[in-house]
């Protein structure tokens, strides 16, 4: 098991315990930061648990194992929803397939990604179903953030936390094929990795432009404002990438390290200002002109 997933051994271990010794609780909550494999750990449970094959599961030979491979075996069922919402409407239809037995085996699972997004009503249907499940049920509950789910739901289910992966797996995942600057921002996500890696030209030139915010004019410092504003949804990661640099150039120029280090912090500034839902455009014009005039004193 989980031979081709990267970190979190000590899950694994906990994980497979649970299959060799038949001990498989109904509900489970796998939490941890986004990008980190809880949902392939999630998948390949399941796949264990309802393998036909009574040793080595799973055995990717049985006809539950090439079912699932296939995205067609009935015994599971995956809420993987990318709306800002999981609606109640949702979660009733998954408790009224709860009653249905297994078709295969002895064993029905139900895997709710993103589970922190479910609506408070949402939560109260499902944890009818953790107070009084049925034999045949797993229930894994996937989440960034198990503090937005109700207590009474946490209390019924085993929790596993999920850390982030450490530099080394990141270098092992992309077989060495990643920068220091990538590591740093991926934070041990490798979502995060990914996501900077096929924007890799687009980060050069801000990288390029940021190594140069003394010497560039208006001008090129439009062109860089014009390179965040037409990758809003990397916006984070982008000021993260920024902030790298900054700590790697006072590192490296310890004369101008006190210059780099107000940077960085115009830079937590933006992404504060960012969170409390601060105007874009404006927030992002104030940061790239606070650094320029920092940078120039």
């Amino acid at each position: 098991m989980f031979e081709n997933i990267i970190g979190n051994t000590s899950n694994k271990k906990i994980l497979e315990k649970a299959i060799e010794t038949g001990k498989i609780s109904h509900s489970y909550i796998f939490s941890g930061p986004e990008g980190i494999g809880k949902s392939l750990f999630a998948k390949e449970f399941a796949k264990a648990i309802l393998c036909e094959n009574t040793q080595n599961k799973p055995c990717n030979n049985c006809k539950s194992c090439i079912e699932f491979d296939n995205y067609n075996n009935p015994d599971i069922v995956i809420i993987d929803e990318k709306e800002e919402s999981i609606k109640t409407e949702l979660i009733k239809n998954l408790t009224n397939d709860v009653l249905k037995k297994p078709l295969n085996g002895n064993r029905k699972i139900y895997i709710i990604d993103n589970s922190e997004n479910m609506t408070r009503e949402a939560q109260n249907t499902l944890l009818k179903t953790l107070e009084e499940p049925p034999e045949y049920i797993v229930i894994i509950l996937i989440t960034k953030n198990h503090n937005l789910l109700l207590n009474t739901i946490k209390s019924r289910c085993i929790k596993i936390q999920f850390a982030e992966l450490t530099d080394e797996e990141l270098i092992e995942y992309f077989n060495g094929n990643i920068t220091n600057e990538t590591i740093k921002i991926a934070e041990g996500s490798i979502t995060r990795a990914l996501n900077v890696k096929n924007k890799e030209e687009m980060y050069k030139e801000i990288e390029s432009k940021i190594a140069n915010i003394g010497n560039i004019n208006e001008l090129e410092l439009l062109k860089l404002k014009n390179s965040i504003f037409s990758n809003k949804d990397d916006t984070e990661e982008i000021l993260n990438y920024i902030n790298v640099i900054f700590l790697n150039m006072a590192l490296n120029e310890t004369k101008n390290a006190i210059t780099y280090s107000n940077c960085i912090q115009i830079i937590e500034n933006t992404k504060n200002r960012l969170k409390r839902n601060g105007n874009y455009d404006m927030t992002i014009d104030n940061c790239l002109l606070s650094l320029w005039e920092e940078i120039n004193g």
